[in-house]
């Protein structure tokens, strides 16, 4: 195998989220369904998380005239004509002519204009309120827009900005380019890359998420005022459409229409959830609410081998009923919540403060909370998990509960259980829509502008043929000379044939995505769009999980790890690919069993559950194509394998699933268990987080890398040191360390090389053999010994040794893994384990990698947007080319973008991130 090369040097660290880490654009994922759910990454700073919103965001910005947003997202009442501006009105405007010139401070720019709008009465129905100063008590961030639209009957009079209450947000900024963050000039990209432009950009990308964050929302409008401009926003989770800048005093009509227009806007219309009731304080759900998050004595502990009292095997864990009351804070809004139903009916929860919320102003935006079930009977059930989710809508890319529902029929354990799930009518994102419209304009503008030139074309070669015809009637017969053969008009022109595309005017050109950005490669020659499609969505499991960080030991991380690989072996027989697995989607979720020792009573165990299943896969289809289906990495950055990292377009196989699993077995060791690592953070950043870019793409982290190809868990490329735990988890990770060493031995070339140029294939790598091969083993407990599982032949050059290939076919199949864990788990001889590894029961330490730690190495951007490596000799790593919205992009190399679909799904038919039952495992707990 040929040396890997390092690049330390050029190593950039990145933060990533649960929702879409490295989310940016690059990686995706749903976050977990648990009642403690937080980021088990440390959480950015203001400043790091809007550097991450820029990159998540670029090239989803779409113009539109102001005219015609107003009459897309805004239309005018049935029988009414919109009134136009007064000269009184335009007299009061003219307050602010020229504030550039004048240098007036924003703070008065802000004053005079909510002055003007309150005073003359420009929204009826709505108010303009001043927010620049104050932060809400309940925001961390602590941060201010300057002004918002508030019913007129509940404008906050204190100066903050009541995230969870304004309608339409305001910023005003003075008046210079350097502080508007949209470019309007078509030779340009729309979201410039002047860091002055760039701040602004993510500061009102900031303020667009936290209303997202605090309200139930379809979409947002917002008011940009520039001095004396003004732009107007509408954010989904698709992206943004914004306005031309136009000049409010010069133009004071269009301002009063869109002012006039939302002041006469419904609460729908204006972007607020109509499937989302505000449950008033004093009202009889808000008392019942109070009611069930009150303690009560029979709730059981969620302890391993906890002996349950007969009749209490129904009643409701402690845990869960304290998360609902934390989720009941007093100055935040309680919501009714319509789920669908499989009949098309809604079903309605109760829920408060979400438990778990994505930062992401794209994307599917999940948000967890534990929920009252009104109708629910038994103790247990009247506290559920529903997430609220905006799932990616493709074809091919199945709805999650029909995921689960298939799972259900499979009988496969170790998942959740389905309650209600499906699409909320109506609520789909729109930007793309706008995209489409204005490149189908473009498209016959330039089809307007290349006929006008043919004809052109046609008109001087006809004139050259009448000259021609002159010359030879008057002058002697003679050979054409070379230089008058060359003249004639070009075959492609005289055949009306297709212009190339260099020979349209550069302002009119039409370049297509780059590779690396949504939209690139479509399967669907209709559907070109870089922005993706979502649909809102709604999921309700009975399990409210705990996360897999708040494990016992070692031994219980272990045997939840193994609850999972089990349930994803049972799911990928019944044909299912899971294509996620994280931290963030093991869970630990306890069950009262019978007690094997002494069948008459019955205990508490806590069993793995493997969640969040729907970037899940049917492999069971023939004829699907074998790269990814959507327009991102499919995966957590943190614990892809190395395969996917560097090969995006690969498709996800049972190899790389189960080198996740190794990942997060590796991640939560390190983290919270005792060991010789010195430096944990250090460590984590290195291994989980860090990627370098090459030729514009992103490739694995050189330590992640190191580790996998040299088969040893060193501390860092610098050291020899190994990192031990001196427990069974050493022989575990070091025997599969083992078994993925062989893999990238044997497909070096394939996901190891450093390439030599731009242009990778345009086909993954495929086995020789089928997936659905790898399925017909069963884990059999009475194995004798790894021989006698039976694994397809992988490609073999002869310069590997028949072990090689015999371990790297291990991490091919489940059942390896499977018994290896089980057999160390139960000092099994067959576990081959050394002489004095046991079993601690004391082994789990506090977080080595808190929140709190300061990060050793710069906040790489979140988006699979590349950034700029000084010390990379790549000129190509930050190249921009203009994509077909007009924003820049850099040069990358994703996945092909999945058709759209052409039908909206039945009520019925939905995405979650659960499934159904679960069945005791083997091992679960320690004994």
């Amino acid at each position: 195998m040929p040396p890997v090369r390092s690049f330390s040097s050029t190593i950039i660290i990145h933060v990533a989220n649960q929702d879409t880490p490295h989310k940016d654009r690059t990686v995706v994922g749903t976050g977990p369904h648990t009642a403690t759910a937080r980021h088990s990454l440390r959480k950015p700073t203001l400043q790091e998380f809007r550097e991450q919103l820029i990159q998540e965001m670029a090239n989803r910005s779409v113009p539109l005239s102001l005219q015609d947003f107003l009459n897309t997202f805004l239309p005018v009442p049935h029988n009414q004509k919109p009134r136009r501006a007064t000269a009184t009105l335009v007299k009061k405007f003219s307050v602010l002519k020229d504030v550039k010139t004048k240098d007036w401070k924003e703070d008065d720019i802000a004053k005079t204009f909510v002055k003007v709008v309150n005073d003359a009465k420009l929204t009826p129905g709505l108010k303009l309120a001043l927010s620049q100063y104050n932060y809400d008590a309940n925001d961390a961030s602590k941060q201010k827009v300057d002004a918002a639209f508030f019913p007129q009957a509940t404008t906050p009079t204190d100066g903050k900005p009541h995230w969870a209450e304004q309608l339409v947000s305001v910023e005003f900024k003075k008046g210079e380019t350097k502080n508007d963050p949209f470019e309007d000039n078509e030779k340009k990209a729309m979201d410039p890359d002047a860091s002055s432009r760039k701040e602004v950009r993510s500061q009102i990308m900031s303020y667009a998420q936290k209303v997202f964050e605090r309200q139930p929302r379809t979409h947002l409008f917002m008011l940009f005022v520039i001095g004396q401009n003004f732009r107007v926003l509408r954010w989904d989770r698709s992206g943004v459409v914004v306005t031309p800048l136009i000049d409010y005093v010069l133009h004071p009509d269009l301002l009063y229409e869109f002012l006039w227009r939302i002041g006469r806007a419904s609460m729908a219309q204006l972007g607020l959830d109509p499937t989302a009731k505000l449950i008033k304080p004093g009202s009889d759900e808000y008392k019942k609410m109070d009611e069930l998050a009150k303690k009560v004595a029979t709730d059981l502990v969620a302890e391993c081998s906890k002996v349950v009292a007969n009749g209490d095997e129904n009643n409701m864990f402690a845990y869960v009923r304290e998360k609902f009351n934390e989720s009941l804070e007093e100055d935040w809004p309680r919501w009714k919540l319509s789920v669908p139903q499989e009949d098309g009916s809604m079903r309605y929860f109760l829920v408060g403060k979400p438990t778990f919320t994505t930062s992401s102003l794209v994307g599917r935006a999940t948000q967890g909370y534990v929920a009252m079930d009104p109708l629910a009977k038994e103790p247990k059930k009247q506290l559920v998990w529903l997430k609220d989710a905006w799932r990616a809508f493709y074809d091919l890319v199945e709805a999650e509960g029909v995921v689960l529902q298939q799972l259900k029929n499979a009988s496969v354990q170790g998942i959740p259980t389905l309650v209600c799930h499906g699409d909320l009518p109506g609520q789909a994102t729109v930007t793309p829509d706008i995209w489409e419209k204005n490149q189908k304009a473009l498209e016959e503008e330039q089809k307007r502008a290349a006929e006008k030139k043919l004809k052109r074309t046609t008109r001087k070669k006809q004139k050259q043929k009448r000259v021609a015809r002159t010359t030879a009637v008057s002058a002697p017969a003679v050979a054409p000379s070379a230089a008058s053969a060359g003249a004639a008009v070009p075959a492609s022109a005289a055949s009306g044939t297709k212009r190339r595309r260099d020979e349209i005017d550069d302002e009119q050109a039409l370049l297509p995505p780059p590779h690396g950005v949504e939209g690139s490669q479509a399967d669907d020659a209709d559907d070109k769009c870089p922005l993706r499609r979502h649909r809102h969505y709604r999921i309700v499991v009975e399990e409210v999980g705990l996360p897999l960080e708040q494990f016992e030991n070692g031994f219980h991380l272990v045997s939840v790890i193994h609850d999972c690989i089990g349930a994803h072996k049972h799911a990928a027989q019944a044909g299912i690919l899971h294509r996620d697995i994280s931290g963030g989607n093991i869970l630990i979720y306890p069950q009262v069993v019978e007690d094997l020792r002494s069948p008459d009573r019955r205990i508490v165990k806590l069993r793995g559950l493997l969640t969040d299943w729907e970037l899940s896969k049917d492999i069971k289809v023939k004829g699907r194509p074998r790269h990814a289906r959507q327009p991102e990495r499919i995966g957590t950055w943190q614990y892809m394998s190395i395969a996917l990292i560097n090969e995006p377009t690969k498709a996800v196989e049972i190899s790389d699933e189960l080198e996740a699993f190794f990942h997060v077995l590796l991640y939560y060791a390190v983290r919270y268990l005792k060991s010789n690592c010195a430096d944990v953070s250090a460590y984590m950043e290195l291994y989980f987080e860090a990627y370098w870019t090459y030729g514009g793409r992103y490739r694995c982290g050189s330590l992640k890398t190191s580790t996998i190809t040299n088969g040893e868990l060193r501390t860092s490329e610098a050291t020899s040191g190994v990192i031990r735990f001196n427990t069974p988890i050493d022989h575990i990770l070091r025997t599969i360390l083992g078994w993925l060493k062989a893999y990238y031995d044997i497909h070096a070339d394939e996901y190891i090389r450093v390439e030599e140029d731009d242009n990778p294939p345009d086909e993954n790598i495929d086995f020789d053999y089928e997936p659905s091969e790898c399925y017909n083993v069963f884990y059999d407990e009475s194995l004798v010994s790894d021989d006698e599982i039976d694994a397809p032949e992988l490609p073999a050059p002869k310069v590997h040794s028949e072990k090689t290939f015999k371990d790297a076919r291990k991490i091919c199949l489940h059942d390896h893994i499977l018994a290896l864990l089980f057999w160390c788990m139960n000092k099994d001889a067959r576990a081959k384990l050394p002489p004095g590894l046991r079993w601690q029961k004391t082994d789990k330490v506090p977080d080595g990698y808190p929140d709190s730690s300061r990060r050793r190495f710069g906040v790489a951007p979140s988006g699979t947007l590349g950034t700029h490596n000084d010390n990379d000799n790549d000129d190509d790593s930050n190249k921009r080319l203009k994509s077909n919205s007009g924003a820049a992009v850099p040069v990358q190399h994703p996945p092909q973008t999945p058709p759209r679909k052409r039908h909206h799904s039945s009520i019925g038919i939905v995405d979650s991130g659960f499934a159904i039952g679960s069945r005791p495992a083997v091992g679960s707990c320690p004994p």
